[in-house]
């Protein structure tokens, strides 16, 4: 069922949510035509990326936690969260339009309502399972008052909101501060921790995704070391992973750090350098597929390995190594930490500064937990995690697994050579 706002075409009214049908209309043909919104009903949920079993099994495990967090309801903004939630993606480019922000009112009982603009409204219908959908037209403003709305149509006392770490809000702070103004009775408080508990196991179907980006990544990286010649710049060694990326069946790239010399370039501001022989190529990247990606690190040199190159490779396979024996449900972030520093300091390197060597993946190429000194969070079946050993050489390995109930089933199977390229 599509709700349109009052503001807009006059069907949304106060707290009250109408039903809205359109009747088929009349070609010139005289045949029958069915609107855009018709067409989306009878097609809901037809396009989904992922089963309903696979998000009613998200919506459940998220409504024990809220009970836990005492939260009438969850006010999801962020495009990821979005998805998470939702099954489908909000905006017409991700992050690269914030027009038209996307709101999911998901309370702990009941029917979770989405508010969209118009434009994806249709699209969003044949690709969620989220039946009340409330449209807007607005453009040059966001209708907060829709938000008001819906909250108040829940009875909603206890709001969970995403303003705490590695949240950011998809819509606009002033209006989100003018929808708690506006509902001056209800509790509004961080929600943080339940979005990143929730999200950190992931479903069988997450997996998956997430198996075939790695299998991508993996191919598509072996590639771009085959093509990599003398001539080559940093920014053309880049469009040359992300075109091959695409050709082995990826949506899109995530992100691709890379390193070749000195001074590193540490973003993904690549440089118009040309590489240089006896450097060593370190390329961290990722393929999405659908909206889930992977993140993982492989190197090669430019020309002959040197003695250095070799130690550091070694030892980064044995720190590696290590921690993979350890990974199992029980071991806790802090310990897997331990394991690899403990390899890492005896072959004479240093931690680096960040002190991570490991980290969740899913919808982002980064997300809870770390492998850090001091993350506590133990380990748990679903859990989707990298080990990331690293030296004091802008040199680390990765690899990602799968928490299982008895260990860990690693993702990716990209080899393992330290390859020395003809350059």
């Amino acid at each position: 069922m599509l709700l349109r706002d009052s503001r807009a075409t006059g069907i949304l009214s106060g707290i009250k949510l109408f039903f809205v049908w359109t009747p088929p209309f009349s070609n010139s043909n005289g045949n029958k035509v069915m609107s855009n919104d018709v067409r989306a009903e009878a097609h809901r949920g037809e396009w989904a990326v992922y089963s309903r079993e696979d998000i009613e099994q998200r919506w459940q495990r998220a409504r024990q936690l809220m009970a836990d967090a005492e939260l009438d309801v969850l006010l999801i903004t962020n495009e990821e969260n979005f998805q998470y939630f939702t099954g489908t993606s909000s905006t017409l480019g991700l992050h690269y339009s914030v027009t038209r922000p996307a709101v999911l009112v998901f309370p702990a009982s009941g029917a979770p309502t989405a508010v969209v603009g118009d434009l994806i409204a249709d699209s969003f219908k044949m690709t969620s399972y989220v039946e009340q959908v409330v449209g807007y037209q607005d453009v040059l403003r966001f209708p907060f008052e829709l938000i008001v709305d819906v909250l108040s149509a829940c009875g909603a006392r206890r709001v969970g909101a995403e303003l705490g770490r590695e949240q950011r809000m998809g819509m606009p702070v002033g209006d989100y501060l003018a929808v708690c103004d506006a509902l001056a009775d209800v509790d509004f408080v961080d929600a943080a921790e339940v979005i990143i508990v929730q999200r950190m196991v992931k479903t069988a179907e997450e997996v998956a995704y997430m198996r075939q980006a790695a299998d991508i990544t993996g191919r598509a990286r072996q590639r771009m070391f085959d093509e990599v010649h003398s001539g080559m710049t940093e920014r053309d060694v880049v469009r040359c992973l992300r075109r091959l990326i695409l050709e082995e069946g990826g949506d899109r790239t995530s992100f691709v750090h890379l390193i070749a010399g000195f001074p590193a370039a540490h973003s993904q501001h690549h440089l118009d350098r040309p590489l240089s022989r006896g450097a060593l190529l370190y390329v961290d990247a990722g393929a999405y597929v659908r909206y889930h990606t992977i993140d993982y690190a492989r190197f090669a040199t430019l020309g002959p390995a040197t003695d250095k190159q070799k130690h550091a490779h070694a030892t980064l396979l044995e720190a590696n190594a290590r921690m993979i024996d350890a990974l199992a449900p029980g071991i806790s972030c802090a310990q897997l930490h331990h394991i690899g520093a403990n390899v890492i300091e005896a072959a004479g390197y240093e931690i680096p500064p960040s002190g991570r060597i490991g980290h969740g993946q899913g919808l982002q190429f980064t997300e809870p937990p770390s492998i850090t000194p001091d993350d506590s969070t133990v380990l748990e079946a679903g859990m989707v995690i990298s080990t990331e050993p690293e030296v004091a050489l802008d040199m680390l390995w990765e690899d990602v697994h799968v928490i299982t109930e008895t260990g860990s089933e690693q993702l990716t199977a990209e080899t393992v050579e330290l390859r020395e390229l003809d350059f």
